[in-house]
């Protein structure tokens, strides 16, 4: 009878479950065979029958998680008949999961001594070898000795093929399709050929290999997760995200990556609301030493504060305040820079946080400035092709001089002689070993950072600075990486590229306050969005264009008071005009206590991605029951009688005119509002309005009333000056006052419009400006 495996290339407890990477359960049931497989050979020994007897027992407890039982009985089996081999290769893998390896190793060669050519023990010898450092050639042979005694082993050839993996053998790819033709439903080979493949490049090799390993084993979430990925790559992102919600539902050791991976799917699709949830919702899940690298500052900003010092919630306030000042985008409710920190984070734990916490040189290399442009490593050299990076590298050869002639070993002695192909896949900075570096074309002027690994395996640093005072040695010191960090974050502590916007889209605005309800002020933000650059779609109801405007409103303290953001469709047809010139007025009002804010407004294009970001610091003053006071001026691009509609204020809809700007003969309206007019003793409102308007280079002003609200009293010319007078009568101590001028006989340029009211039953004035264009 064949013997059986026993374990596989990472022992795992024998006894408690299923091996790592879902491969079989080591146990219960190779111990058995195990047993048999001597029974066979001595069935007639009484011995032999008693050892085979303690033997079951012995795994009948390793089944039930009583370890001290089992390792006193399987000495009993020794004891009752001492050639028994398989008690011993137990007992070895007993040693082998508590790290005891020469306890461990003289067991393996106990059963090798008690039965020659015993594959398992062989198997055993291998996995011992490949735990100790600089012994994985011992290994290999070990493995390949229980190939000799059992060419059907597949556990041994499978542990072969994992150890050429770390040994990083050419011979890697062969030995697991060696595993595969042995055992076609192998439950992990498929997906290490897989991990291959994908590393190569290979991404339909990749996804074939996968796919079968999930068919021939649905848990094997590892799989399913770099399945997702390669989907991912491929921009099949819905595919992707089908296949990585089973990895983030179920219990297993991948679901934080899978949750990364989802974020940042959602990411690439612009969906930022929703990768930011899923961050978060990952970040607090953790443990609070790792919580706090998430909301640490110190790699992305000038704060000489000491991080290490802080609650967990005073690094959470900390971080809140200062993300705000970084939302590129108020239309989306996510904070897209925030989001991308996030990531930076995660990924810098999961790819660069293995031997040391929370993560080694290039960790913070890619927290602070991202994905590089360029990466190539010892192990898998890449040529340069993108010609911005192969200009830094030029760049980079260029300042190193005569250094960089030194580096080629003096193939060549002046520097117009150096080729950039000569180093093309290695860094210009000089490394041996295991090195890494990568290269950031929009960092600075462009900079190179190179890495390497003093100890394999171990936590990559930065190529270390070399020693001396010679002319060559100082040009390394300069361009040693981190030096060039060093001198990089004191300029600028982080990049960020925005990936939500292709390129900017213009647009017009402009804001007013009025007195709102409930004591408070309504600040209103007029837009005026060209139609002509807009990118339209065509769709079942004709070319759409399809935008979203947003505002965000924060108080003097930075916190978010008001975000809205509203979903905007034109038809490239009837209502919409696209020519030169013509734009979409829209308008959001909001009511805000009185105080200083930063507004901040967006319009973003969905067709196209371009979008634009307008900024603006406002106070809002107060608008009490006294004295008399007037509102900011609204400048129309029409104004008519009309009782609804989102521009109607009472009884009249003012269309905003967001670019105050009007072509030479277009009429200009003007909207504002007084408040507090004093009523006479038969309850009459009497004031004066004067209009003002200047023109601010100096220039002729000409303007012609064609409309208003008041008995007109006179107008007066002076060069440069225009003044206009109304006289009015009511009753009401608010009145909403509007004027319609032409200013066709004015030279065109900047104008400065001055309202004065003045109460002529309580004495009081008030009064108001805004500029305005008279273009050409």
């Amino acid at each position: 009878m064949e013997y059986m495996q026993i374990s596989g290339a990472r022992v795992i407890p024998l006894w408690r479950r299923v091996m790592r990477r879902h491969r079989r359960p080591l146990a219960v049931c190779a111990l058995i065979a195990l047993a048999g497989a001597v029974q066979v050979q001595a069935k007639d020994n009484e011995a032999l029958v008693r050892a085979e007897a303690l033997y079951n027992q012995a795994v009948a407890q390793v089944a039930a998680g009583a370890l001290g039982q089992a390792v006193g009985l399987f000495q009993s089996a020794i004891d009752a008949y001492d050639k028994h081999a398989p008690s011993y290769v137990a007992l070895g893998h007993i040693h082998l999961e508590r790290g005891e390896l020469d306890a461990a190793e003289e067991m393996f060669r106990q059963a090798l001594r008690k039965k020659k050519r015993f594959a398992p023990a062989f198997n055993g010898l291998g996995l011992v070898y490949g735990r100790r450092p600089k012994a994985l050639r011992q290994a290999i042979d070990a493995f390949r000795n229980a190939l000799r005694a059992d060419k059907a082993y597949v556990e041994a050839q499978y542990n072969l093929a994992e150890t050429y993996r770390r040994f990083g053998s050419s011979e890697t790819l062969r030995a697991y399709r060696k595993v595969v033709k042995m055992d076609s439903d192998h439950p992990d080979a498929l997906f290490q050929i897989g991990v291959i493949e994908e590393a190569k490049g290979e991404y339909g090799k990749a996804e074939k290999a996968y796919v079968s390993q999930i068919s021939v084993n649905p848990h094997h979430y590892e799989a399913r997760l770099q399945y997702g990925i390669v989907l991912k790559l491929q921009d099949r992102t819905d595919r992707a995200i089908a296949e990585l919600k089973p990895v983030v539902q179920n219990p297993n050791r991948h679901q934080r990556r899978a949750v990364l991976e989802l974020a940042d799917i959602h990411q690439r699709r612009r969906d930022f609301d929703r990768s930011q949830a899923l961050f978060e919702a990952y970040i607090n899940r953790l443990e609070p030493e790792e919580q706090r690298l998430f909301y640490d500052l110190s790699l992305v900003s000038n704060t000489t504060d000491d991080s290490g010092g802080r609650s967990l919630e005073e690094l959470k306030a900390a971080a809140v305040e200062f993300w705000v000042w970084q939302d590129p985008a108020p239309a989306s409710a996510a904070n897209e820079r925030l989001v991308e920190h996030y990531r930076r984070v995660a990924l810098a734990r999961e790819n660069h946080g293995k031997h040391k916490f929370p993560w080694d040189d290039r960790g913070e290399v890619y927290v602070r400035f991202g994905e590089p442009d360029h990466v190539s490593r010892s192990g898998d050299v890449r040529f340069e092709t993108d010609p911005r990076v192969l200009d830094v590298k030029d760049r980079l050869i260029v300042s190193a001089g005569a250094a960089a002639a030194k580096l080629m070993k003096d193939e060549v002695r002046s520097l117009g002689d150096v080729a950039k192909s000569s180093i093309l896949g290695r860094p210009v900075y000089p490394v041996g070993g295991i090195w890494e570096y990568w290269i950031y074309v929009n960092v600075g002027s462009g900079i190179e950072m190179t890495f390497v690994q003093p100890n394999f395996p171990g936590p990559y640093e930065f190529a270390r600075m070399p020693l001396g005072t010679g002319r060559i040695t100082r040009i390394w010191q300069r361009m040693n990486p981190k030096t060039v960090l060093l001198n990089q974050v004191a300029r600028q502590p982080a990049a960020y590229r925005p990936t939500f916007a292709t390129g900017p889209l213009d647009f017009y605005f402009y804001t007013a306050s009025f007195r709102g309800e409930d004591d408070k002020t309504a600040l209103e933000v007029y837009y005026g969005i060209p139609t002509r650059d807009l990118a339209y779609r065509d769709g079942d109801l004709g070319r759409l264009a399809n935008l979203v405007r947003g505002v965000a409103v924060y108080d003097g303290e930075n916190r978010l008071v008001h975000r809205s953001d509203h979903e905007m469709v034109l038809r490239a047809s009837g209502a919409v005009d696209t020519s030169a010139g013509a734009f979409i007025p829209e308008i959001d009002r909001m009511l805000l206590p009185p105080g200083a804010y930063r507004v901040d407004v967006q319009v973003m294009d969905r067709n196209s991605g371009r979008t634009q970001i307008y900024r603006e610091d406002r106070i809002l003053k107060a608008y009490p029951a006294a004295p008399l006071s007037l509102s900011d001026v609204e400048m129309g691009a029409r104004i008519d009688v009309a009782d609804r509609g989102r521009f109607v204020k009472g009884d009249i809809e003012v269309i905003p005119m967001a670019s105050r700007a009007y072509l030479p003969g277009e009429p200009v309206f003007i909207y504002y509002e007084i408040y507090n007019l004093a009523r006479d003793e038969f309850g009459a409102t009497r004031y004066r309005i004067s209009y003002q308007i200047r023109s601010l280079r100096r220039t002729n002003v000409g303007a012609r009333i064609l409309g208003g609200l008041g008995r007109f009293i006179g107008k007066r010319e002076d060069g440069n000056v225009i003044s206009i007078e109304y006289d009015h009568v009511g009753t009401r101590p608010d009145e909403r006052a509007h004027l319609e001028l032409d200013m066709g006989a004015t030279v065109p340029g900047r104008q400065l419009l001055t309202i004065l009211v003045t109460d002529e039953n309580g004495g009081q004035t008030g009064r108001a400006a805004i500029s305005f264009d008279i273009r050409q």
